[in-house]
């Protein structure tokens, strides 16, 4: 009876930490695909460096994100969760894909307001497991950063706007790590 637990509690183990493998790793250490469903793990992080220019502050509230090398650096990501969004910007790339591994899938890094707006709590970490939706921001959004609702439908066009924005960002070869090939 013991072996036989032992072996489901390792079998769950090993599923957990190879459930998920990167589809397109990139720059050594990361993925650049994107969730074919636009679901995500939601973390959050204060660097010190930027691969995309100036490093945000993380005092106050600030609506920045991480996965440049998904999405392009200085694009615009619409997170949602449970009716509740934020609209963020790109500052950074990452995380490693090893953090994704050991998560079981994608994840976006936020900044620490974003995680307190969308979950209520002081910090998110991917053994938390707070699933979130992220869609890139349509060209013709004017909507400022930060925090807003949704209706479904609203929804809905967040997830048409995504997909016309990542056509147009492939396209253009600015997104899902296209300028390695």
């Amino acid at each position: 009876m013991r072996i036989a637990f032992f072996l489901l509690v390792l079998a769950v183990i090993i599923g957990f930490a190879y459930g998920y493998s990167c589809p397109k790793p990139c720059y050594g250490n990361m993925c650049c695909s994107t969730s074919p469903n636009n679901e995500y793990y939601l973390t959050d992080f204060c660097g010190s460096t930027s691969a995309c220019g100036p490093v945000p502050s993380c005092s106050g509230a600030l609506y920045f994100t991480a996965d440049s090398q998904r999405f392009g650096c200085g694009k615009h990501l619409n997170l949602c969760r449970s009716g509740k969004c934020v609209k963020a910007q790109i500052y950074d790339a990452g995380p490693a894909m090893w953090v994704e591994q050991d998560a079981g899938m994608m994840i976006i890094d936020a900044s620490p307001t974003i995680c307190h707006v969308l979950t209520g709590g002081s910090s998110c970490g991917w053994s938390d497991h707070f699933l979130i939706t992220a869609t890139v921001t349509s060209l013709t959004d004017s909507r400022p950063l930060g925090p807003f609702n949704v209706t479904e439908e609203e929804m809905a066009q967040l997830f048409i706007d995504h997909e016309i924005a990542m056509a147009q960002c492939e396209a253009e070869k600015t997104c899902n790590g296209f300028d390695l090939e």
